[in-house]
């Protein structure tokens, strides 16, 4: 069986667009697709929110941080406003989807390289 070629991204990716694109690949329809790409980022949101870290390899990690309590002023009073400690979420990018950006490789994918080689694939049909 052939690998068929990635679906091409020409505009910016929204969900709805995402689950299409997935869709297109696996070759099957948007509805029967959603309910995996939701449930996906609702696992990484509730990862999240629960104070962990998560971790997509090749990819990105979400990284849940902490920030301090902190004084800020207003910049058109110059009033003095408090901001609490609160929990942020950070964005830490992988060195190999950082290295597909900055080549400009469209046909970058995640996938881990098979044993005993050192570089990712760049498609999948070149596996």
């Amino acid at each position: 069986m052939t690998k068929k070629k990635p679906t091409p991204i020409t505009k910016r990716l929204t969900t709805t667009t995402l689950i299409n694109h997935v869709a297109a690949d696996l070759g099957t329809l948007p509805d029967e697709v959603r309910p995996t790409v939701m449930a996906t980022f609702d696992a990484i949101a509730r990862a999240n929110a629960s104070g962990h870290d998560v971790a997509i390899t090749n990819f990105v990690t979400f990284v849940s941080h902490q920030v301090k309590r902190r004084t800020v002023r207003n910049p058109q009073t110059g009033e003095a406003i408090p901001v609490p400690a609160h929990r942020v979420v950070r964005l830490r990018v992988s060195g190999h989807l950082a290295d597909a950006v900055r080549r400009r490789d469209r046909r970058v994918t995640i996938r881990k390289a098979a044993k005993g080689t050192k570089t990712l694939p760049t498609t999948p049909s070149e596996e």
